[in-house]
């Protein structure tokens, strides 16, 4: 029983890393999100003559 117990323990950490990064990512993009305004992308763009 001692065996199979081992393989859990490094599951367990690596679930409970993976949400807390989760968690953090989702906190500062939470918190980040009103910094930067969004702006309308405008680029010319060069349209070429149809012939009559």
């Amino acid at each position: 029983m001692t065996i199979e117990m081992r393989g859990r323990g490094l599951q367990w950490a690596l679930a409970l890393a993976v949400s807390l990064a989760a968690v953090a990512l989702g906190a500062f993009a939470w918190i980040d999100g009103g910094k930067q305004p969004v702006h309308d992308i405008v680029m010319p763009v060069a349209v070429p003559e149809l012939p009559q």
